[in-house]
């Protein structure tokens, strides 16, 4: 809804420019899954049409157009949710649709055969929220992939121009874990015991809701994606089928769909690495278990605005008053390794950006220009930088495990951005030798 008094001109006034030794592709495509359904369609489908971006190594793009961050129909629907969340005009980035970004439409592939990296979105985000990201990947030798999941995500338009919004019951049930503020002592519990019983009861209250339910699914469909990609049955796909190498697969997801990763990575035995932006924990399955993969994790601030609270929800740690330091609680902690053993595994990456809030962990500090939606973001410090810190951790992590290079990661990321924040588990294994021994 178009409001009056916003100040649209100051979003979607640039974009980050992109380096690395190709100029980038970009390519929509549709894939139907006969065998699924989409129960939150608002009459559900006996299938599920599955929409796909691909970002890739390009060769010669002297006949192709750049493509806009938007097109004008996603502009007013694909980010709608989000910005309704952030209690932005649904339109606000609207100027977005007369953003170019760095990939050329349709443009023929590179020749070779690269690694691939597909990616899960926020619950109720868009399959594009971390074009700068995915841009950079692909200058620099990967194809990736953004699944967008119909009526489960905030809004995808299909090639053809149809148009699937995010369904109302997703917001419902997103509303209603909101309101479980007693839940986020599952993340910040005084001991492991109670850290742990409010983990059991946080998860009850996800499985009343799409939540608890759509983890398996969303896991599903990109598994269905890359088989039919890599049994070249998608002709529209069929350019950039050509070129993914599936035996270097990572997987990566913001959120919700950062938990996705970690369990497509669990079930593949050709996953090389996960990338867990900002995530937490979901169901029981990842948590006290030893991912198979290297992986990394780059959270947010996540308790900023509980730091001016007057009292904080039952059940939760003070020290998330404190500033955000080494031992700051986050929502992956209990993920991917055994807690006895937590953040002593070499080939796990544990990472904080401080000032930044779960929000900004997206393309919106790129976009975002109203000082209205810059603060619920992060300071402007954070979102000053957080596109390079991105880009250097996720792009040095998968070179070193997905393309198995020889590498000073994250040595030489670390020294680049001193202000980031590597994790320190050790209160938490401290916590296991008491608690459950």
């Amino acid at each position: 809804m178009t409001d009056d008094s916003y100040d649209y001109d100051a979003n979607c006034r640039h974009w980050p420019a992109v380096t690395g030794p190709f100029v980038v592709g970009t390519l929509d495509f549709e894939v139907t899954d006969s065998l699924a359904s989409s129960q939150y369609a608002p009459v559900p489908t006996t299938s599920r049409r599955l929409y796909v971006r691909a970002w890739y190594p390009a060769a010669d793009v002297t006949d192709c157009s750049r493509r806009s961050y938007f097109t004008h129909e996603e502009a007013v629907s694909v980010p709608a949710l989000s910005l309704q969340l952030l209690r932005q005009p649904t339109d606000a980035l609207r100027n977005a649709a007369a953003l170019p970004t760095h990939a050329f439409v349709e443009a023929p592939p590179a020749d070779g055969r690269f690694p691939v990296v597909v990616f899960n979105h926020g619950y109720l985000s868009y399959p594009a929220q971390h074009t700068a990201l995915f841009e950079h990947l692909a200058a620099n030798g990967y194809v990736v992939l953004s699944v967008g999941h119909p009526w489960e995500s905030g809004g995808i338009v299909y090639p053809n121009g149809d148009v699937v919004v995010g369904s109302p019951r997703i917001l419902e049930d997103m509303m209603q874990m909101g309101r479980a503020l007693g839940a986020m002592a599952a993340y910040a519990a005084p001991t492991l015991t109670a850290q742990l019983d409010a983990f059991r009861e946080y998860v009850e209250i996800l499985r009343t809701t799409s939540a608890g339910r759509l983890a398996p699914v969303w896991r599903d469909d990109v598994y269905f994606v890359l088989d039919r990609l890599e049994e070249n049955a998608i002709p529209a796909a069929s350019p950039v089928a050509a070129i993914i190498d599936h035996d270097r697969r990572g997987y990566m997801g913001k959120s919700f769909g950062a938990y996705i990763a970690g369990m497509l990575a669990q079930g593949d035995q050709r996953a090389c690495g996960v990338v867990h932006l900002d995530g937490g924990l979901w169901s029981y399955e990842l948590a006290d278990a030893e991912l198979r993969t290297p992986f990394l994790t780059l959270g947010s601030d996540l308790w900023q605005e509980f730091r001016n609270m007057p009292e904080l929800p039952r059940g939760m740690d003070p020290s998330v008053r404190e500033p955000l330091g080494s031992h700051t609680p986050t929502g992956s902690d209990l993920a991917y390794e055994r807690i006895a053993r937590a953040g002593l595994r070499s080939d796990g990456y544990r990472f904080l950006v401080p000032g930044i809030r779960h929000s900004g962990v997206s393309d919106l500090p790129e976009l975002a220009g109203v000082p209205a939606l810059r603060g619920k973001l992060g300071t402007e410090a954070a979102l000053n930088t957080f596109t390079a810190i991105q880009n250097d951790l996720v792009g040095g992590f998968l070179d070193r495990h997905v393309k198995g290079e020889p590498s000073d990661f994250p040595a030489r990321a670390l020294a680049i951005h001193p202000e980031v924040i590597v994790q320190d588990l050790g209160w938490l294994r401290e916590r296991a030798q008491a608690e459950l021994q």
